[in-house]
């Protein structure tokens, strides 16, 4: 196997969602040191430390979970330019974050970003925001939809969309309740994953299709 001497990381910040890389060199990760990678913002994400002579314990903050895991892996994986890892939360196993190979780092980034170029043309999304944040909030309702998890007071899962600049608007097609998604921000993105179903509530007069402002 060929080690290299430093490797990449790259991980959103639970405050501001910024997504950064960072490079650590094998110096960084000598002794007893704790090396921490703060966001711009000034919030800490995560921090490196040698635990033994093969191993790396990596500390970071989950936004899945609201609370830090720690994950111990081997020191030649984390410095391999041969691969990419994913840093995944250890309760869901969703992807929180890469390490190692920089090259490797910075394709999946560009891949990511062309992906959601793409996807972002292909369905009018120049007016939107924050195009990432609406794809993201789409796709996770996408996941709960496809659990059962989305549906409306009234029994019914047949749910239509309405996309907006900020917004995406549920519509019951049963009763023609309806339900207002925020999708502008990072904290728009944190509120729905903290939800395991979401529920149209009924309007108060029947078959009114009037927006009855409610957030998730």
């Amino acid at each position: 196997m060929v080690i290299e001497h430093s490797s990449a990381f790259a991980m959103r910040c639970p405050t501001c969602g910024r997504l950064e890389v960072n490079q650590l060199n094998i110096f960084q990760l000598s002794g007893n040191k704790t090396h921490r990678i703060k966001c711009q913002c000034g919030r800490q994400k995560v921090s490196f430390k040698r635990k033994g002579r093969k191993f790396i314990s990596i500390k970071f903050y989950c936004i899945i979970c609201d609370r830090e895991h720690v994950t111990v892996i081997p020191r030649d994986e984390f410095f391999t330019k041969n691969h990419l890892n994913v840093l995944v939360c250890p309760n869901t196993e969703l992807n929180l974050g890469y390490y190692g190979s920089y090259l490797l780092l910075r394709e999946e980034l560009n891949r990511q970003q062309e992906e959601l170029n793409s996807i972002a043309n292909e369905m009018g999304f120049d007016d939107f925001n924050d195009p990432e944040i609406m794809l993201e909030v789409l796709d996770h309702l996408h996941d709960i939809a496809a659990e059962g998890s989305l549906f409306c007071e009234c029994g019914s899962h047949d749910i239509n969309i309405d996309l907006f600049s900020d917004k995406i608007q549920l519509l019951c097609n049963n009763c023609n309740s309806s339900l207002v998604v925020p999708a502008s921000t990072r904290e728009d993105v944190d509120l729905l994953k903290n939800k395991d179903e979401v529920i149209i509530k009924m309007s108060k007069k029947p078959g009114s299709s009037k927006d009855p402002k409610i957030n998730i």
